[in-house]
């Protein structure tokens, strides 16, 4: 087959024998892709400076039938969002994000609006936007790309509208919100009208007029009592990126 090229976000590289690469990268025309990058440990021309974790690239890929990974034969670096890298809680952030793509999204899926999502949010984080308003965005934003968006148009037990609800209670298990009346013994968290709002915006505003959305502490600290232990629910486990966040968040309170 005669060779493509892409241009992707690097998500995880592991060494493969003494000279090769396996390569997890997400396309803007192709979605997740593994591949393999013979001799990238020693080369110092056709790989230069590509290979590292959130590195927006082109690559000229080469594919076989019946074989799951494609041959990575040449890479370009376009953008390594340097700020990223100088800053360890945007690393932890960014890194966050990209393990999310890898746990949700399969192997060939294309994606491209979640593509566009991610690499704008990584030029954003790089620069001096704070990342605390960018992080829960794209959080937010790859749920529901995923199909695990948040029902917030009224309760998952009577269908009561949002609007009619005196004090919705969030549910992680049901990834929406009950009225206190169906409520009963189900475990939520409760969710101000500022809270529901700026979720039902992020959720449905376009790339790049989301990353307009501004959200105070408060509601930060709303917002964020709830994606981890949603996130952590939907896939069985917490992300190892989580444990690192917490750390620096430990380290530098």
């Amino acid at each position: 087959m005669p060779p493509k090229t892409v241009e992707a976000v690097i998500l995880q590289v592991k060494p493969y024998g003494e000279a090769d690469l396996i390569v997890d990268f997400f396309s803007f025309s192709r979605g997740r892709i593994k591949g393999i990058a013979k001799g990238a440990q020693k080369s110092r021309k056709r790989f230069v400076h590509c290979f590292q974790p959130l590195n927006l690239v082109r690559l000229t890929l080469f594919e076989k039938q019946n074989y799951s990974l494609v041959r990575i034969d040449q890479g370009e670096l376009i953008e390594p969002f340097s700020g990223i890298r100088k800053d360890f809680r945007k690393w932890g952030e960014a890194s966050y994000l990209c393990e999310m793509i890898q746990a949700f999204f399969a192997l060939g899926d294309p994606q491209p609006e979640v593509f566009e999502l991610i690499r704008q949010a990584l030029g954003l984080i790089s620069q001096d936007r704070p990342e605390k308003e960018i992080f829960p965005i794209v959080r937010i934003r790859l749920l529901k790309a995923a199909g695990y968006g948040f029902y917030l148009e009224g309760c998952l037990g009577c269908g009561k509208k949002i609007e009619e609800i005196p004090n919705p209670v969030f549910s992680v298990s049901g990834g929406g919100v009950f009225c206190p009346l169906c409520q009963k013994g189900e475990k939520g968290k409760g969710l101000s009208r500022g809270a529901i709002e700026s979720l039902r915006k992020t959720q449905t505003m376009a790339v790049p007029q989301v990353f307009r959305i501004r959200f105070s502490r408060e509601l930060q600290a709303e917002i964020e009592q709830l994606l981890n232990p949603f996130t952590a629910r939907v896939l069985g486990k917490e992300l190892e990126s989580a444990h690192y966040l917490k750390q620096i968040q430990e380290t530098y309170q």
